[in-house]
């Protein structure tokens, strides 16, 4: 799978953002905002692809809209529609001739079997739960508390339990998001010889299983997760033929770990919570850890004062779908560290598009 330095990409997207700034100068302001306001129309419309399947239907060639409609049982007029809808926001070209489409190098990747596959991802953007949420952003800026709770009137981690099918939608964006960085994150950082890694609530085993194949060969695993979890991850360790060089132990990331390891792994956890309860978790898995032992944090950073390009939309995704959540600067996240009772190294790592911070048992 090809990886470009995080550097590189904010850089290119900082660069992409400008264009866009420039070619808004070109027209009437009014004209700017209504294309704008069109934004929401663009992740239904991939999200209309992903949900369908379509992007898998154009796996093998171009086809027209009837063709693709009579695959997918759907109206056609419609899905022609969809279809030009999706070549304005780049997802597809279209033959004006005959009308047929083929994906795009974007597209692509809301195919199911694409090595950076985003079909979940857009499934779950796509969500009435999670777009009724977006909806109740200004809500969240008057009051501080999360849209989703104010909407739903539940958390979402409640509202997932009462929701299996959407749970499992959900739990599909997490392993594909994953199984993007999993391998740079296995290359990037230096395990040391003969180590066990604990990945604490790493699901079914997505990023663990990478890095004890990535990595050295005498590499061993322990993967902390809930029940339903562990018992998840039985076969899919099976079929990656790592389950007998990974552990698996239940435990609660608020209360015990219950696991030793000379390196311990918190990806994409934090930014789910408040600072209260991140410290619960970090001083959780700091109560594992022996002396000497290493904790890798893997989070989207972002600096207070300096948008990037990346982060600052995804913060507003946590403040208005998780509990208290929020992306941090890797100031506000040694502080958490420290206060939890682990000592920042000062090593961090980038890989696209996260960044690993490591702290120290002492």
């Amino acid at each position: 799978m090809p990886s470009t330095p995080l550097p590189v990409v904010l850089a290119t997207l900082a660069l992409r953002r400008k264009l866009k700034q420039l070619a808004d100068m070109m027209v009437p302001p009014q004209i700017a905002m209504l294309d704008l306001g069109e934004g929401v129309g663009g992740v239904q419309i991939a999200a209309a692809i992903a949900e369908l399947g379509i992007a898998d239907v154009l796996a093998d060639g171009p086809l027209t809209a009837p063709q693709i409609a009579a695959r997918i049982n759907c109206d056609v007029e419609a899905t022609h529609r969809l279809l030009r809808g999706a070549v304005g926001c780049g997802l597809c070209t279209m033959d004006r001739r005959t009308g047929a489409v083929k994906l795009t190098r974007t597209g692509a990747v809301l195919r199911s079997d694409h090595y950076a596959s985003l079909r979940a991802w857009m499934r779950y953007k796509g969500m009435r739960s999670t777009v009724d949420a977006w909806g109740g952003l200004a809500a969240s800026v008057r009051s501080g508390q999360s849209a989703f709770e104010l909407v739903h009137g539940m958390s979402v981690w409640e509202w997932y339990a009462a929701h299996p099918d959407e749970q499992r939608v959900f739990a599909s964006t997490m392993r594909q998001a994953t199984e993007i960085s999993a391998r740079a994150i296995a290359k990037v950082y230096p395990w040391p010889d003969d180590a066990v890694v604990c990945d604490v609530a790493g699901g079914i085993g997505t990023l663990l299983s990478v890095i004890v194949t990535e990595s050295r060969m005498n590499l061993r695993g322990v993967l902390v997760d809930s029940a339903g979890m562990i018992a998840e991850a039985e076969q899919f360790l099976a079929d990656r033929e790592v389950a007998d060089r990974i552990d698996r132990v239940e435990g609660d990331i608020f209360r015990v770990i219950n696991a030793t390891a000379d390196v311990y792994l918190l990806k994409d956890v934090l930014h789910d919570w408040d600072d209260e309860r991140c410290v619960k978790i970090l001083a959780a898995v700091a109560e594992s850890m022996p002396r000497g032992s290493k904790l890798v944090v893997v989070e989207y950073l972002q600096p207070r004062n300096r948008p990037n390009p990346f982060s600052p939309l995804l913060d507003l995704h946590t403040l208005t779908q998780r509990d208290g959540g929020r992306l941090r600067s890797l100031e506000e996240l040694s502080a958490l560290l420290t206060t939890a009772g682990l000592h920042p190294t000062g090593r961090t790592f980038s890989v696209v598009p996260h960044d690993l911070v490591e702290a120290e048992k002492i």
